[in-house]
Parts: C-alpha cells; structure tokens; sequence
C-alpha cells in the first residue's frame, strides 16, 4: 500500500516539475525573453539549385520551406511517394515556387541511389548544394537489401555513396557546398568503436543506450568522411550542422517504446524539444553565410566548435571500406589507403 502511494506520489512531483517548468518556459516566450535560434543570414541561395535528403517533414521540409521561399529550385528526395509530392504541393502553396520537385531515393538500397542520381542529372547539369539530411533512429535491428545495418547504411554509408556520385556536378557548379546534418550523439563514441564496428553484421539493439550508440557511430563516421572531402575537394564547402534536439518523426519508433511510465518523459520532450524550424537554423546558416570555412562543426546555437583533426590513417581506412562496402571502383580511393585491410565483415 506505503509503495504504491510513492510511487504515486513521485509521479505526481514529477508532472508538477513538469508543469512549473513548462508554464516558467511559456512565460519566457511571451515576454519575448526566450529567443530561438534564427539564422539572419542575407539570401545566398536563389536562383541556386539545391537537393535535401528526408525533406517530406521535420528538419528536411523546414529546410526546403526555407529554400524554397528563397527563390532557390529545391528538389525533395524521400523514399515515401505520397508524403515526397504531398510535400511539394504544400510547398508549391507556400511560397508560390514553382522549381519545387520530388525525386525517389532510399537510402537503404544502393541501387536506388544510382537510380536516383541518374534521374537528377537528366533534369540538370548543376547542383549548388547538397544538405544530407535524411537519418534513422532507434531502428529495428536488420540488415539492408545490400546485406549493411539499416541504421549504418542509412546514416552514413548511402550518404556516402550519394555524395560520391554527385561529386562531378557539384564540382563543375559554382560556390559549391555539401552540408551533413549530424547529432551530439558523435560526441558519445569513440573513433575505436567505429573501427570495432562490423557493418555486416546484425547489431544487438535491447536498450536506448544500444540505439544511441549506432545512431552515434553512423555520425561520427560522416565526420571523418567529411574531412576526407575537405582535402579531396578544395572548391567544395563541407559543413557539419547539429540541429539539437528537435522534436520531428525521427522518434516515431522510440515513441512506441515507452511504457506508461515514460509518458512523462514524452510530455516534457514536447514541452521542451526544439520545432524543426528551429532546428533548420543550424543548416539554413551553412548554405548562406558569406564566407564559411570548410570543414567547420557548428553546434545547435550555430557557434563553430574548434575540433582536432581525426588521424589520416583511420580516415582514410573508413574511406577504403566504405567504397569497398557500397561497390564503387578503386579510383574512388583516397591516396595511400591501404585496401588489403579493408573489413568486409
């Protein structure tokens, strides 16, 4: 009886925590006192043609929306149809853009990839900016149709592939820039957990912690890519955008999750989790700001963080593996990398 009145008891303190801090936060915001993040950048982008992975919500659609009303010619890629061409027509409304466009692309297959950038080079000879957006969380443990985690491939490895095969009209557009959205998640793993890590391999995912470190390891891995493109494409920006913690479709398979125990948890995440327009911020910024410096991770209040460079070594390794993993021919390898240590497993 004495147990169930705690426990009742703990509850109730914590959704009258929950309450005080939500009502304190509400109150900010109409005094004007909380001010989100917001990129004032002047407009770089119109006229510029631009691809966003994961863009028929969340993050990826407030990035379009913000393109769009640019005056740039946005093409959504999604691997949901009916959501990619709902999200055009919205858009269309939205801003009166009429260079809105929705094109296929599933991360978890390399074929759809090749189909994909194929589909992009017959409608243009130009791609001004790249944001790869598009990412799973707390994903069933399974392997792809190419036999990689979905989580790994989908986070990293298709962006990789992707991001290679657009190489050469990125390269021949001007001011050129590749954006990757990324996570604070990298910061909890360490570059010997990405070298340990079989990509072929079924990973064993029971707890949150389990999720958080391959979503961790599958965006550490696009940091260290990211730096190989910085010295690979000197005429290309690279940038590295955290959002910070948005609430967006990403937890939708996490949410199922919770128990009644972790419905407060799920409220206070409402209450204080960034929008996706909030979390664009970080990204909007990359593709219009003046001057941006190649390679640069800015945080989710879009201040640039100083990092030390990853070991060439281990960079060019995940290079190596990754061209082996996603089939793409020898010359796409990074000078010196050695591929007779290449891990397939």
């Amino acid at each position: 009886m004495w147990k169930m009145i705690t426990v009742v008891l703990t509850y109730l303190a914590s959704a009258l925590r929950i309450v005080a801090d939500a009502a304190i936060l509400l109150l900010k915001r109409r005094l004007k006192l909380y001010r989100p993040v917001q990129c004032c950048c002047q407009n770089r982008v119109r006229g510029k043609v631009v691809i966003v992975t994961g863009a028929s919500s969340g993050i990826g659609f407030a990035i379009a929306h913000d393109l769009a009303s640019k005056g740039a010619h946005v093409y959504l890629a999604g691997r949901n149809i009916k959501t990619g061409q709902d999200a055009v027509l919205k858009l269309h409304k939205k801003t009166g853009n009429p260079a809105i466009h929705f094109l296929y692309l599933d991360l978890q297959d390399f074929c759809s990839i090749h189909a994909f950038v194929k589909s992009f080079l017959k409608c243009e000879n130009q791609l001004n900016a790249l944001v790869n957006n598009a990412a799973v969380f707390h994903h069933p443990s399974g392997l792809t149709t190419d036999q990689i985690e979905i989580t790994y491939q989908t986070n990293y490895l298709g962006v990789f592939l992707l991001t290679n095969l657009l190489q050469s009209v990125l390269k021949q557009s001007s001011n050129p820039r590749i954006v990757f959205v990324t996570s604070e998640a990298h910061k909890l793993v360490s570059v010997q957990d990405l070298v340990a890590f079989k990509p072929r391999q079924l990973s064993s995912l029971t707890t949150f912690s389990d999720y958080v470190k391959i979503y961790g390891l599958s965006k550490l891995a696009l940091h260290l890519y990211s730096q190989h493109l910085v010295e690979s494409l000197p005429g290309v920006y690279v940038g590295l955008a955290d959002p910070g913690n948005v609430w967006t479709p990403i937890y939708r398979r996490s949410w199922r999750s919770w128990s009644l125990k972790h419905m407060l948890v799920r409220l206070q995440c409402y209450i204080f989790m960034r929008d996706a327009q909030e979390g664009a911020q970080s990204t909007i910024h990359f593709l219009n700001t003046p001057n941006p410096r190649s390679g640069q991770y800015i945080n989710s209040f879009m201040v640039g963080e100083e990092k030390q460079p990853y070991d060439s070594s281990l960079v060019k390794r995940l290079v190596a593996d990754s061209v082996f993993l996603t089939g793409l021919p020898r010359s796409s390898l990074p000078q010196a990398a050695v591929v007779t240590g290449v891990d397939g497993s």
